[in-house]
């Protein structure tokens, strides 16, 4: 059994670590709209915006780093065939964020302001690294084409008060009026001892 295993490994086309489990990082000093530099491989020294952040396979999408081209054909695409060039994810431990005093590349520790706000600071020049607001995670920008429906409430609708609370004066004297009652009708009655 044993020497079954070992031959249909060492048979395989494949390698092994392709198939290990890949061990991802738990604290991630870049985000989608950074501004990367390249710091090893065929497109070392060249710099771009991070696209998009894949935290599965540690890797991230950087704009005019990794191109690689792909041939399509007529069944993928059928406007016409040809080449045509993708970008492709680079691992995370390829790229540095810039530093915005000095623009070299800079390795990052974490911080906190004053006020208890996390922030991401330079080891280089310790110049605090501004995170880029993306647009499309504003409320404004999700809900812009938002249309009230028939079931919707209107704002002014809902933001009329409509519960006044208890009248609390009137239930403790209709309570005092009750116990002077009960009261009075526990004087009336007579027991013998």
């Amino acid at each position: 059994m044993l020497k079954a295993l070992s031959t249909f490994y060492l048979n395989r086309q494949t390698p092994i670590a392709q198939f290990a489990k890949q061990i991802t990082f738990e604290k991630w000093n870049v985000i989608k709209g950074d501004k990367v530099v390249v710091v090893s491989g065929k497109d070392s020294g060249k710099t771009g915006t991070i696209l998009r952040v894949y935290r599965k396979s540690n890797e991230v999408l950087v704009q005019g780093i990794n191109q690689k081209f792909k041939r399509k054909s007529l069944l993928d695409d059928p406007s016409g065939s040809g080449i045509q060039q993708i970008t492709r994810p680079i691992h995370l431990s390829k790229i540095a964020l810039i530093d915005p005093e000095k623009g070299k590349p800079t390795k990052v520790q974490r911080g906190f302001l004053e006020d208890g706000t996390p922030v991401r600071v330079s080891k280089l020049s310790g110049a605090i690294i501004p995170k880029a607001l993306d647009p499309a995670k504003s409320p404004a920008h999700r809900h812009r084409n938002k249309v009230d429906g028939i079931k919707d409430t209107s704002p002014a609708l809902a933001l009329q008060v409509t519960y006044k609370g208890e009248d609390f004066s009137a239930i403790k004297a209709e309570f005092e009026s009750f116990i002077a009652e009960k009261e009075r009708k526990e004087q009336l009655l007579w027991f013998d001892k």
